[in-house]
């Protein structure tokens, strides 16, 4: 897919109804870490399948919390033993799928391509989470070189919603010490908010097939 594939008038009128649906970032609830969010969305005897997947390091995670059904991941390093090594070897479908700190390291046009690879792995009733750099909080995108696409919440929204997808949950993922998040949370939230400079440093999307 190219650019003059890409609908903008479409991803934008998505956008803006991303934006009317879940307010700014600061009202976006907050989450501690993404299994949390996961935890909430999700049971046991589930089918799995990491889009990015790194290590695998979340099929671990995800069986400390709730006995998994299978899990499958897709990754083009080959110094992991992944199922799937290319879009085009994916088979089957899947209960969850889950792209983490991923969509920040590819162009628009190929986030579009993932996407809809992902609608058509998904079963009837399925979820997809999908985290990012909060852009809001500059050093989470900037400090990588490797990121290509900043994804403002409202904008991931938007391509996801116009993608074929129902975003039904957006969060700030933050967690420090106690006393930080005291302070970030209700002593400087003014602050915060008067810079449009968050404390979070991630944001996590929750869409399903609409």
């Amino acid at each position: 897919m190219d650019n003059k594939s890409l609908d903008w008038s479409l991803m934008y009128e998505h956008r803006r109804a991303t934006q009317r649906s879940f307010g700014d970032i600061w009202d976006l609830p907050i989450q501690k870490r993404h299994h949390h969010v996961i935890a909430l969305h999700s049971q046991a005897s589930l089918s799995w399948l990491e889009i990015g997947a790194g290590d695998r390091r979340l099929k671990g995670e995800l069986e400390s919390q709730f006995p998994i059904q299978s899990y499958k991941s897709f990754d083009i390093d080959r110094r992991h033993d992944h199922d799937f090594f290319s879009l085009d070897e994916i088979e089957g479908q899947f209960d969850r799928i889950c792209m983490f700190e991923m969509i920040e390291h590819i162009t628009i046009p190929q986030a579009k391509d993932i996407l809809l690879k992902c609608r058509d792995s998904l079963k009837p009733g399925g979820k997809i989470f999908i985290t990012t750099p909060n852009i809001y909080y500059p050093p989470g995108f900037l400090r990588d070189a490797t990121h290509i696409t900043p994804w403002a919440y409202d904008e991931l929204g938007g391509l996801v919603s116009c993608s074929g997808f129902n975003v039904s949950a957006i969060y700030r993922l933050y967690n420090d010490a106690f006393l930080r998040k005291i302070a970030h949370r209700y002593l400087f939230s003014p602050l915060h908010r008067f810079m449009g400079i968050d404390f979070s440093k991630q944001i996590m999307l929750v869409a399903d097939l609409s």
